[in-house]
């Protein structure tokens, strides 16, 4: 196969998992609003087991990943904490505290994808401990990450 024919097949196989946020007003969807509630897993392996009542959620983070080896603690996990908004793709905030004094924090929206399935689409901060404030400048990342209801 020659490389455009490749090059054709990555954009064809890439463009149909882009997920728009339109994606969520067909009319054959299986839910008709996201629930929070549940075990959710992202593109790493990292999985999320929260629970919503009300504004607030709580629950419990596992990572897969860490900035340094041991920096999120002997078992990975961490307790969380947020606030989720209402209606039937809600906004959702929530953050961790590390055992060794990292912390992270994630903000996004849950969306319901033609098949049913739900996303929580959100960017991520990790602030990892400095030493002292010269050593603070690159303690900050950022990223994105999408978890989907198991």
């Amino acid at each position: 196969m020659s490389s455009l024919m490749w090059y054709s097949l990555f954009v064809t196989l890439s463009a149909t998992q882009t997920v728009s946020a339109n994606e969520s007003s067909t009319l054959d969807m299986k839910v008709s609003s996201c629930n929070i509630t549940g075990l959710w897993r992202n593109e790493l392996g990292s999985t999320l087991r929260v629970k919503a009542e009300g504004s607030e959620v709580r629950g419990v983070y596992q990572t897969a990943v860490e900035s340094t080896r041991g920096a999120a603690g002997s078992h990975r996990t961490a307790r969380i904490i947020g606030i989720v908004g209402n209606g039937t793709q809600p906004s959702v905030s929530f953050s961790v505290l590390w055992e060794k004094g990292s912390c992270s924090a994630w903000v996004g929206q849950c969306f319901i994808l033609r098949d049913g399935a739900q996303m929580l689409k959100t960017f991520w901060m990790l602030h990892s401990v400095a030493d002292n404030l010269a050593g603070d400048w690159g303690s900050t990342r950022m990223g994105e990450d999408r978890f989907f209801k198991t």
